[in-house]
């Protein structure tokens, strides 16, 4: 692969890196949304001046909001009837006068609490009171305001709504600064240029002295190497049996022929007497 191909393939990665990590980002954090917005949606509403029959199918700790502004999406199960929007002004607020009971009939301990608010898809809420179920089961709650005053409030009871929300936008985050740097460097790095090829060394001059050349042997001009001399006279040098390496001609070398010592017998002595001829 070229270098210019994994530049392609690296930008066209950090670039996907970088879009998902958005979308996953948008994601969650639109998921949280809807669990809030879904979590209000769903809370139990008792209105001010009746009864209200709230039915609770599993035990746990529950809280009641002072919803200053709503609307009622399912009948009310008590002894009055409310429907529609309602909206009161913050600033107004009568005294609230609130009392739970249990499906065995005891009362139900209100514990005052504060500190947690919604304002999601036009409910605005504020929470006063905290309590715990011990018996499912249907729970009558009463709620009256103080004075004649005719403003009518609603009690929103149920979980807390921003559960789990805090996390899933904490997750969003994360993965939007997960995308940007991981993408982009990826991208920024696939625009950056290459670099030089490394410089391949010359091969250096030759330091080993080329062999002098050998002339090639002429088999028709070989002869065989003389070997040693023999001590009898007339036997030809033996043969041997591996020819000498060498590229030119040898030549033989006889060996010397032994001379002939005359005898005792025909040897002169230097005692005796001159020839004949020499009187």
């Amino acid at each position: 692969m070229t270098t210019s191909s994994k530049q392609s393939v690296m930008f066209g990665t950090g670039l996907a890196v970088l879009i998902v990590g958005l979308l996953a980002a948008v994601g969650l954090w639109y998921a949280a949304d809807q669990r809030q917005s879904n979590a209000v949606s769903n809370l139990a509403r008792a209105p001010s001046g009746c009864e209200t029959t709230l039915d609770f199918a599993a035990v746990g700790d529950f809280t009641m909001y002072a919803e200053t502004a709503g609307r009622f999406d399912e009948p009310i199960a008590g002894d009055c009837a409310a429907d529609g929007a309602y909206d009161v002004p913050v600033d107004s607020l009568p005294a609230i006068s609130l009392k739970m009971t249990s499906p065995t009939g005891n009362e139900i301990v209100l514990n005052d609490t504060s500190g947690s608010t919604y304002d999601v898809d036009g409910f605005l809420g504020e929470s006063i009171r905290a309590f715990s179920v011990e018996t499912p089961g249907d729970h009558i709650l009463r709620v009256d305001v103080s004075g004649d005053s005719d403003v009518r409030l609603v009690m929103a009871v149920g979980k807390e709504p921003s559960d789990g929300v805090g996390m899933m936008r904490l997750g969003a985050v994360l993965a939007a600064v997960a995308g940007l740097v991981l993408g982009g460097t990826m991208t920024i790095a696939s625009r950056r240029p290459p670099k030089p090829a490394a410089a391949v060394p010359s091969q250096p001059w030759a330091t080993v002295m080329p062999a002098m050349p050998i002339a090639p042997m002429d088999p028709e001009s070989w002869e065989p190497a003389v070997g040693p001399p023999s001590h009898a006279p007339g036997v030809p040098p033996a043969v041997p049996s591996t020819p000498e390496p060498f590229g030119w001609t040898l030549q033989p070398v006889l060996p010397p022929i032994p001379t002939t010592e005359p005898s005792d017998d025909a040897r002169p002595s230097p005692w005796a007497p001159p020839n004949g001829t020499a009187q």
